[in-house]
């Protein structure tokens, strides 16, 4: 038996991780793994206009290398 004063077993702030399978899931990997992808860039603390301008930025890189491939065809 522990005193009134002693530490609680579970802390007031511990959340439940969801249940394997459901959207809230999916949504929270996905969400992880994208803040993983960002860290290992150097991205992970950057402001969203430049992760919104990286992003643009790759995607017309993306764009014009199939448009290349095209041409050279």
């Amino acid at each position: 038996m522990g005193s009134k004063g002693s530490k609680p077993r579970k802390p007031t702030h511990s959340q439940h991780l969801p249940k394997v399978g459901t959207s809230t899931e999916s949504e929270r990997l996905i969400h992880e793994e994208h803040q993983a992808i960002l860290d290992t860039m150097g991205l992970g603390n950057a402001p969203s206009w430049l992760k919104s301008a990286f992003w643009i930025l790759g995607l017309l890189m993306f764009v014009g290398a199939i448009l290349g491939l095209i041409y050279l065809n």
